[in-house]
């Protein structure tokens, strides 16, 4: 029996399960470099549901046989490339990858809920967060931070940092490690609450690693996979208000490891620091 038109007509309909609206942590609105989302599973060879990726840079999964799974949830990695298939010499660099847990309401649910006037669309959308990378674009004039993170020797992947005026909590800027140990930080306006700006600027910056050590793993795996440690990050369920996680402000739980020390940033200009975890 059809939901919205008469008997006589074929009805097809389509249901949202779940809408990605990609933003940039920078400018705080829909980032603009156009993604490619995959599934974790699909590395094995496994078939999984289309991902639809529009022009304006939204991903939408749509209900349809194995959506959701038993478990309630998909994982999904984010990467700023030419292809399906995440390789590093198709890397542009502009925007750190990500890999997210994303809770999914069944179909029942949304119809229930639906039905009971009780549903907010919105509960189905997410908007993860996404850090500049190596290749990111900003002005000449930027005040920030290139550096890199090495550990034993190696680059340290997947690094977090986070800067903050030195002596208080004032947060003024968060950067993402790639898979070469490589982060830009650039410090945002809340360095100040006036119409100027302190200069020099004294700036806390702390970086943090992953605790224990990443396994080691057989060149076969990364050369299949140079994404494999990038970490599992779970956002929170469907009806959370607020979510640390997809907005890239909580580090993953094992990132325990962490080194801090203090600069001295120069307006408009752009330092290059090497940190060591040990």
């Amino acid at each position: 029996m059809n939901q919205f038109l008469p008997n006589r007509f074929d009805e097809l309909i389509h249901r949202l399960a779940l809408g990605i609206e990609p933003i940039d942590a920078q400018r705080g609105r829909r980032l603009s470099y156009q993604l490619q989302a995959g599934y974790d599973l699909a590395l094995a060879g496994l078939k999984r549901p289309a991902i639809e990726r529009h022009h304006s840079n939204l991903f939408t999964l749509r209900y349809q046989p194995g959506v959701p799974d038993a478990t309630g949830r998909i994982d999904l990695r984010f990467f700023d490339q030419s292809e399906t298939a995440y390789k590093a010499e198709n890397d542009r660099r502009r925007i750190v990858p990500r890999r997210l847990r994303i809770p999914i309401l069944s179909e029942t649910d949304v119809e229930t809920q639906e039905a009971a006037n009780r549903l907010q669309f919105r509960r189905r959308i997410r908007r993860p967060v996404f850090f500049p990378g190596a290749a990111y674009d900003f002005t000449a004039t930027a005040t920030c931070m290139r550096g890199r993170v090495m550990r034993a020797g190696e680059p340290m992947r997947w690094a977090r940092v986070e800067a903050r005026l030195k002596g208080s909590s004032v947060v003024v800027g968060r950067a993402h490690g790639d898979d070469r140990g490589e982060f830009l930080l650039l410090i945002n306006a809340a360095v100040t609450s006036g119409s100027a700006w302190p200069d020099p600027l004294e700036i806390t910056i702390s970086v943090l690693g992953p605790d224990p050590f990443p396994p080691i793993v057989p060149p076969e795996v990364k050369q299949r996979d140079p994404l494999w440690d990038l970490p599992l990050e779970p956002l929170v369920a469907p009806d959370v208000e607020i979510d640390d996680v997809a907005t890239g402000v909580k580090p993953p739980d094992d990132y325990t490891k962490s080194v801090t020390d203090t600069f001295t940033f120069k307006l408009g200009k752009c330092l290059y620091q090497e940190f060591e975890i040990t």
